[in-house]
């Protein structure tokens, strides 16, 4: 489950990224200017711990940096970035040696091994067909990939938290009750709609 351990640059934000997951950053105070503007230098990730509503949390996103999207000025800075890999942190200080912004020790966390089972495949697809009004069996391998499904679910950012420390069991148990509720939700904006029409 898990690799070695790693001293990185940490940007804690409220948000929790999955592999594949990207986002854009506005970077405006100085400390992590110089955390980004060092990533770029030396081509290395930096990581985001997950800030919960009142603590940091344990977990977090390690990722790199596809772009710099906007040059500001007065030094600011609009990125993209995307996840690579999950991890744990092992120690977090506030401030790294010689440098402004804060640093850890992490433990990656391995790519991350979900196989969806066959109830959660056919929930998904009974979902999509619901959603995309058409056979979909042609695109049923893509559609049921973990990163599709993943999107699919639109997790929030707790969520995607709590599916990380889950086990295989336990993450397929939670992915088909988030489903299942989808499903209840749009079949009767379905129904909406069609007594809409009909009236």
């Amino acid at each position: 489950m898990k690799n070695k351990e790693n001293i990185i640059g940490l940007f804690p934000l409220r948000i929790f990224l999955l592999p594949g997951d990207q986002t854009t950053l506005h970077i405006y105070e100085p400390r992590y200017l110089q955390l980004i503007n060092d990533c770029l230098e030396q081509e290395v990730c930096f990581g985001i711990p997950y800030q919960g509503k009142t603590t940091l949390s344990e977990y977090g996103s390690m990722v790199k940096i596809l772009q710099v999207l906007k040059y500001y000025e007065n030094g600011e800075l609009d990125i993209l970035v995307e996840c690579d890999q999950n991890f744990k942190i092992n120690q977090f200080e506030a401030k790294k040696e010689d440098k402004l912004y804060p640093a850890g020790t992490i433990t990656l966390i391995k790519e991350n091994i979900f196989s969806p089972n066959d109830d959660l495949k056919n929930e998904v697809t009974s979902y999509l067909q619901i959603l995309l009004d058409k056979d979909i069996s042609n695109e049923l391998n893509e559609l049921l990939s973990f990163k599709s499904i993943i999107k699919i679910m639109n997790l929030t950012d707790d969520e995607k938290v709590k599916f990380l420390k889950y086990g295989n069991d336990k993450r397929n148990e939670f992915l088909l009750r988030k489903v299942r509720f989808m499903q209840i939700l749009l079949n009767q904006e379905k129904q909406v709609e069609q007594n809409f029409y009909l009236n």
